[in-house]
C-alpha cells in the first residue's frame, strides 16, 4: 500500500472517530437540554398563580399534605394560605364592625372575635374540601390512565415517556391527573432514583389505586416483572372499587331521607289530621 493510501485510511479513521465523538457529545447535550427542559416546566407547574416577594409563613404538616392534595405545589403556596386566612378573618371582623356602626365594646369586640375565627375555620374547611375534590377527580381518572399506561407499555416505551404521553393526552380530560403525570415524568427524568420519584407521586396524591400503581411499578422497576397484566388488574380493581364505593352512596340515601320526610311530610299530614279536633275542642271550651 502507497503512503497516500495510508494517509487516505488514517484520515478515514481519525474522521470517523471525531464523528462518533461529537455526536455522542451533541446526544448528552441533547439530554441535558431535555432534562433542563422538563424541569423548568415542572417549576412552572409548581410556581403556578404564585407571586415572589411574599414573606414566609409557618404552616403545620397536615396544612401541607392539604395543599399538597389540592393541586397548590407552590413553594409560596403555604404563605399565600397564612395570607388569606389572615385577609378573611379580617375582612369579616370588620363586616361585623361596620354593621354595628363600629360601637366598640367588650361584647361588640368578643362577637367580632367569633366571627374572625369562624371565618377562619371556614378557610380550612374549604382547603380541605378543595383537597378531597381533587383527590376524588384524581381516582375518578386513574383507570382511564391506566389503561392508556397499558397501551404505552405493550408499545415499547420508557417509564418517563409513558407518564408524559399519558400526561399529556389527559390534560383535556383530567387536569388534576395530568399535573401529577407531567411533574412524575420530570422527576423521573431528573432525580438520581426512580423510586424516590414514584414515592414522591403518592405522597403527593395520597390515593389508594396510585400508591397500587407505585407498588406494581417499584416492583418491575427492582425485579424486572411484567407490569401490563398488573395495570390491567388495577385498572380493573379501580373500577369495581368506585362501582362499590356508588353503591354505598346511593344505598346511604334511603337513610339521608328520613328526616326531610319527617320534617316536611309527616308533621304536617299530624298537624291537618289533629289541627281540626284541636279547633273544635277550643271552641266548645269557648262556647261553655
Amino acid at each position: 500500500m502507497s503512503v497516500s493510501l495510508w494517509i487516505a485510511v488514517a484520515l478515514l479513521v481519525t474522521g470517523g472517530c471525531m464523528a462518533l465523538l461529537f455526536n455522542a457529545r451533541a446526544q448528552r447535550r441533547d439530554r441535558v437540554v431535555e432534562r433542563l427542559g422538563l424541569v423548568s416546566h415542572h417549576f412552572r407547574l409548581a410556581r403556578h398563580h404564585s407571586l415572589p416577594g411574599l414573606p414566609t409563613f409557618s404552616v403545620s404538616r397536615d396544612v401541607k399534605v392539604l395543599l399538597g392534595k389540592a393541586g397548590f405545589h407552590s413553594p409560596q403556596a403555604a404563605s399565600w394560605f397564612v395570607v388569606v386566612k389572615l385577609f378573611v378573618m379580617a375582612s369579616s371582623m370588620m363586616v361585623w364592625l361596620a354593621y354595628i356602626d363600629f360601637e366598640l365594646g367588650s361584647i361588640q369586640l368578643a362577637k367580632g372575635l367569633v366571627f374572625a375565627i369562624a371565618s377562619g375555620l371556614l378557610v380550612e374547611q374549604w382547603l380541605k374540601w378543595r383537597a378531597h375534590e381533587v383527590s376524588q377527580r384524581i381516582a375518578h381518572a386513574v383507570p382511564d390512565a391506566l389503561d392508556l399506561m397499558v397501551v404505552c407499555v405493550e408499545s415499547g416505551l420508557t417509564l418517563e415517556a409513558i407518564f408524559g404521553r399519558v400526561g399529556k393526552g389527559m390534560a383535556q380530560v383530567a387536569p388534576e391527573l395530568s399535573r401529577e403525570w407531567l411533574i412524575t415524568e420530570a422527576e423521573l427524568r431528573v432525580l438520581d432514583s426512580r423510586l424516590e420519584a414514584l414515592e414522591n407521586l403518592t405522597k403527593r396524591t395520597g390515593i389508594v389505586e396510585i400508591e397500587n400503581i407505585v407498588i406494581a411499578l417499584s416492583q418491575a422497576e427492582k425485579y424486572g416483572s411484567p407490569i401490563a397484566s398488573t395495570m390491567r388488574l388495577i385498572a380493573a380493581d379501580s373500577r369495581q372499587y368506585q362501582y362499590l364505593k356508588l353503591e354505598e352512596r346511593v344505598g346511604k340515601i334511603p337513610a339521608k331521607m328520613s328526616m326531610p320526610v319527617v320534617v316536611l311530610i309527616m308533621l304536617p299530614v299530624v298537624v291537618l289530621i289533629v289541627a281540626p279536633t284541636i279547633i273544635a275542642l277550643l271552641e266548645s271550651l269557648g262556647t261553655l
